[in-house]
């Protein structure tokens, strides 16, 4: 019990977004070194500036998977920042990158006026930044922190300008061509649907800008995006996928914010904690776990306030909760190969090796032993 006990993480719950997605760790050689950041000062440049600063930093270009060409990742150490980005051309008109930085210093950004076909939607895992919209009669102010994404629409973009601080940052983000979102769209239709339209604008209209929460099944896709270790034609199509799904669930979250019914908050602060610190207890004692009143007696709560806020904060029920957990772990002793599937499934608190394979399935779509030949 005790080794799958050391892989748990996130034992502090605090932090949300840390508790439900903790970020994939880096392998040894994507992490930068300690920055001294006693010396931290603000630097601003411009874009072309900033590329420059960029080609200048000592690089080193790593694949992730050494079978897939259009799959690099750049691991840089330069004046300003350090870290690594992954880039991935999953098809014509869908990029995906993976990013984690290190500034030495507070950099403000100032990108020039630009054209583009192209939906950007980017969703900050950690640090935060902030970014300033000037044009000529007026200047919008964005603050864009950890749990939250933003999203750029097709057509025009006066100038902008970002302020990143010297905090460690990591994101992923996706573009996708226009065309690309119009193949979705179904003979009868013709067009975008109406409640999308402000996002596809002709090139010569202003371009649709936003920053939003990352929504509990965002957290699911993005977590298995991180976590993904299939490799080739079969990581491309689970990725690709992953995309499609998130851009379907931010166009669903923008559909229902444009309408009004995205219901408003209805836990409060402290309550929020209450849930949070109940899955603390949960993951803690995952091999005898409280009952559902136990739970609830423990953390202050009743029954239907505990139920109703774990399907708020974590898009799950408690107990679903307790076995996303469990076969997330199991999963990543799969990976490691040091254990069989049998041992693993008594690890994970399953009765059987047939229960943990038939539950492995319902969760990530094949069995523990064809994922771990995929590894």
């Amino acid at each position: 019990m005790d080794q799958l006990r050391d892989l748990q993480i996130c034992q502090s719950l605090k932090h949300p977004l840390k508790t439900l997605f903790p970020i994939a760790p880096a392998p040894d050689y994507l992490l930068p070194d300690t920055c001294d950041l006693s010396i931290a000062m603000t630097i601003r440049l411009t874009e072309a500036e900033l590329e420059e600063q960029y080609q200048e930093a000592d690089e080193e270009e790593l694949q992730f998977d050494p079978i897939d060409k259009l799959d690099t990742t750049l691991k840089f150490d330069g004046r300003f920042a350090q870290g690594w980005e992954r880039k991935i051309d999953l098809r014509e008109g869908i990029e995906l990158e993976i990013s984690q930085i290190q500034n030495r210093e507070r950099v403000i950004i100032s990108h020039p006026e630009i054209e583009t076909h192209c939906i950007r939607c980017q969703f900050l895992l950690s640090g935060n930044a902030q970014s300033r919209l000037v044009s000529t009669s007026s200047e919008i102010l964005w603050t864009w922190t950890a749990e939250k994404y933003w999203l750029n629409g097709t057509g025009s973009r006066d100038q902008l300008i970002d302020d990143i601080d010297i905090q460690p940052w990591s994101a992923i983000r996706f573009d996708i061509h226009e065309q690309v979102l119009r193949s979705f769209v179904s003979p009868s239709e013709e067009e975008m649907p109406r409640p999308l339209r402000h996002l596809v604008k002709p090139i010569d209209k202003e371009i649709y800008r936003c920053i939003r929460d990352i929504q509990p099944k965002m957290t699911t896709a993005l977590k298995q995006i991180l976590y993904c270790s299939y490799q080739g034609m079969v990581k491309r199509a689970y990725l690709e996928s992953k995309v499609i799904e998130l851009i379907a669930l931010v166009f669903d979250h923008e559909r229902t914010i444009r309408h009004g019914e995205v219901k408003k908050e209805t836990l409060k602060p402290k309550q929020i904690q209450q849930i949070h610190y109940a899955r603390e207890i949960l993951l803690r004692d995952m091999y005898n776990p409280p009952s559902l009143a136990e739970l609830a007696r423990q953390v202050g709560l009743n029954d239907f306030l505990l139920k109703k806020g774990f399907r708020q904060i974590f898009g799950n029920t408690v107990f679903g909760e307790l076995q996303t957990y469990r076969l997330e772990l199991a999963k990543q002793l799969l990976a490691e190969g040091n254990l069989s599937a049998a041992e693993i499934s008594r690890l994970a608190g399953y009765a059987s090796p047939n229960s943990f394979s038939k539950a492995f399935r319902q969760k990530f779509g094949f069995t523990p032993t064809a994922y771990r030949k995929s590894c």
